[in-house]
């Protein structure tokens, strides 16, 4: 099976990859950045808008499960056509200068990435079923990727035109992606049919619920995802509580962020190119490795800033590394783009249900004591829970017994 692209027809697609990815968060993350201003504009206050950042999450539990209808209904290239579109049409309703246009745009942009959140391990499967790794790494560093340059341009950029100029450049980023693919769609086919055909195996992905090794890659990404949620939402006030300045919970969180970039770069590859026996232990060393962050955060009474520097690193390796486990194993223990879309929207469904409890109960508990004992208890169960399904995915061959 080999992928016969013209060299034109590949920089496309390599393009399309890339720029889809850097539309499957960045229209997300940003908004949060701007909330005073937007407030300020549509004349409300501040606090109304944090449902701006709970829609899309609403989203991504509501929509995942089904996008492999939506595939399986337009074939691939038309479902992320689709998508796109949809980000593309909410991001144009948010330049409404009122509180309707902007919730309704921002659940358009949310259904759009929870589709694109699915298709995505679809569309390595169909059209670069030899290199899994390669493009699981390109998409998912897109992803970072865009929402650090947002990160970075979005302040300045509010500062000399204005917080409406962010928004048209979160217009013309699904443009420009939508165009592109379009193009690239035209000229390029499937490598791997991407409609499910009329096979046992085709009733059996209608059914995933019911397939016990799908739980396992479930368990994966909720279990990585309530950790990393819960990280991105409570470990600043947790290390403004012990005295860390704004500027170095600033550093902190970049190289979170940072690493999990480097680390989307070289795991996909891995991941697909270990033997399971090698990849299991992989994720030993990566879980012990997260028990050592679990045993820093029982004696985490200091101010050193080394000291949170070493914990959010190993926290970032950590998630992002279960994070790309997931993600990379929708395509490689799958045999067809729809059971990839099956499979990946069942586990994202699922798991975002489990991590939108994770912020919620650790913030309840911060409340009552931000040192308490309890969440790093919870904290470590969870890694412990981690690395168990994470073996019993690896040592999986296939999720569904034969192709389809």
């Amino acid at each position: 099976m080999k992928n016969k692209y013209t060299t034109g027809v590949l920089a496309l697609l390599t393009l399309s990859v890339v720029l889809i990815g850097m539309n499957m968060r960045a229209p997300v993350t940003t908004v949060p950045l701007m909330l005073n201003e937007i407030a300020s504009s549509l004349s409300v206050k501040p606090g109304q808008l944090g449902i701006l950042t709970t829609i899309p999450l609403i989203m991504f539990v509501l929509i995942s499960n089904f996008a492999s209808k939506t595939m399986a209904i337009f074939g691939l290239k038309r479902a992320i056509t689709f998508a796109v579109a949809l980000i593309l049409l909410g991001s144009l309703l948010r330049l409404g200068v009122n509180m309707p246009m902007v919730l309704i745009g921002t659940a358009l942009i949310g259904i759009g990435v929870a589709h694109l959140n699915v298709f995505m391990p679809s569309f390595v499967t169909a059209f670069f079923p030899n290199k899994i790794g390669l493009y699981t790494s390109l998409y998912t560093m897109s992803t970072m990727l865009g929402t650090a340059i947002f990160n970075l341009l979005t302040a300045p950029i509010m500062i000399a035109f204005g917080w409406h100029a962010v928004m048209w450049i979160l217009v013309l980023l699904p443009a420009l992606a939508l165009i592109i693919w379009m193009i690239a769609a035209r000229f390029a086919q499937p490598v791997v049919a991407d409609k499910p055909q009329k096979t046992k195996v085709a009733h059996e992905a209608l059914h995933v619920w019911n397939n016990k090794k799908a739980w396992l890659f479930l368990g994966v990404f909720g279990l990585q995802a309530t950790v990393n949620y819960t990280f991105v939402a409570w470990m600043p006030s947790l290390m403004a509580f012990h005295k860390i300045s704004a500027g170095n919970i600033g550093i902190a969180m970049a190289l979170y962020s940072l690493l999990g970039m480097i680390v989307s770069l070289m795991v996909p590859n891995l991941i697909v190119r270990l033997s399971k026996h090698g990849l299991s232990i992989a994720v030993l060393i990566v879980g012990a490795m997260g028990l050592v962050s679990a045993l820093m955060l029982f004696n985490q009474n200091t101010g050193s800033v080394l000291f949170w520097l070493i914990v959010a690193s190993i926290i970032g390796i950590m998630t992002s590394f279960f994070f790309l486990i997931a993600m990379t194993m929708f395509a490689s223990k799958t045999k067809t783009p729809y059971q990839t879309a099956t499979v990946s929207g069942m586990a994202q469904s699922g798991g975002y249900l489990i991590s939108a409890i994770g912020p919620m109960i650790y913030g309840n508990a911060f409340q009552q004591n931000p040192i308490g004992l309890g969440q790093n208890i919870v904290y470590t169960i969870l890694i412990i829970l981690l690395v168990l399904v994470a073996l019993g995915a690896v040592q999986t061959d296939y999720i569904f017994d034969e192709a389809a």
